[in-house]
């Protein structure tokens, strides 16, 4: 069986603007090669990555007077997929020929967005919350993950699989229960959790302030987006915010923001945080890696889901009706969970 994909018609960050520098960047979306590369007024351009010529690898090519060189026999192309000169042709022969496909890029927060879709580019583009504003300090990683979309999406808004892969540092084995509000939207998937109390674990112990009620809520935004918001009524808050592109049905980068506010201290709490939210990461990318390998080995995708499983059927939901090009139905419901 294949696995379930996000919907194409979409935009998805394909680099940080910092990547798209002096030399062309080499990525896979959707299993599609694409090179990434400025042109002449320094506009972020995304090109089919492959030169009409024979066929080479362009982003292994360099990027000279904001064109894009061919490494084989130096074709050049410029921001619109144009071949512009052939080194071997008098300058005088004129070769009739087809544009690299090209497909519409955009830059925000600093990252660069491609629209994967066959259509004209729609929906705005997403923003980080709060990124950049005063009183909050941000951090981000960029992980490669050898899993598909569905299970990293699943794998971040998961909370049962914390108690396990990350035990101790994230979360520990608590027999009281918790009620999660989970409503399906047009767009998103929320999960509200009601009266949670914080485990014990080394996350709690170092960045949540004792005695103080805390407000959890997970959601999963089309096309790919998982936000987690850890809430508390002193002025704390913590969001994690990962944006999926999917890079194949078995691999995905997944480009993590993680935004706080804690007052006067940000800056020491980032240098604590951020060395660990590495490694809880690498223990996902590990344990993903695991259930990737069984899905191969047993030839295909068989889930069993129960409803402890908050998002796996509202994703699903909202990546069939997007296919389908209509907008999912709204639903609602109250889920209990032990960790």
């Amino acid at each position: 069986m294949t696995l379930l994909a996000p919907p194409r018609d979409a935009w998805y960050i394909a680099a940080a603007s910092s990547e798209v520098a002096r030399r062309p960047v080499s990525r896979t979306i959707f299993d599609e090669p694409i090179v990434l590369f400025r042109d002449e007024d320094d506009r972020a351009v995304a090109l089919v990555d492959r030169c009409l010529h024979r066929n080479m690898q362009l982003s292994a090519g360099r990027v000279v007077g904001g064109c894009l060189e061919c490494p084989y026999h130096g074709w050049r192309y410029d921001g619109a997929g144009r071949c512009v000169a052939i080194p071997s042709l008098d300058p005088g022969v004129r070769v009739a020929l087809p544009e690299i496909p090209r497909y519409p890029t955009a830059e925000c927060d600093g990252y660069v967005w491609v629209w994967m879709g066959r259509d004209e580019p729609g929906d705005p583009l997403r923003r980080f919350p709060h990124l950049g504003e005063r009183g909050w300090t941000t951090f981000s990683m960029t992980t490669r993950f050898p899993a598909g979309a569905f299970a990293c999406l699943e794998n971040f808004l998961d909370c049962p699989h914390t108690v396990f892969v990350h035990r101790g540092w994230f979360r520990t084995r608590d027999p009281r229960q918790v009620r999660a509000r989970v409503q399906r939207h047009h767009d998103r998937v929320v999960a509200e959790f009601v009266d949670e109390r914080p485990a014990r674990s080394v996350v709690r112990t170092l960045f949540f302030p004792a005695g103080t009620p805390l407000c959890h809520t997970d959601q999963f935004v089309l096309p790919a987006t998982s936000r987690v918001d850890y809430a508390f009524r002193t002025n704390r808050h913590f969001i994690i915010t990962s944006e999926c592109t999917p890079v194949s049905e078995h691999e995905t980068l997944v480009y993590t923001v993680i935004t706080f506010r804690y007052r006067r201290l940000g800056a020491l709490v980032r240098l604590v945080f951020q060395p660990m939210a590495r490694f809880i990461i690498r223990q996902d990318v590990a344990i993903l890696g695991l259930q990737t390998s069984q899905l191969r080995r047993f030839g295909g995708a068989r889930f069993t889901t129960v409803e402890t499983d908050l998002f796996a059927r509202g994703i699903r939901a909202l990546w069939t009706a997007a296919a389908d090009g209509r907008s999912a139905s709204p639903v609602s419901d109250d889920v209990t969970i032990r960790f």
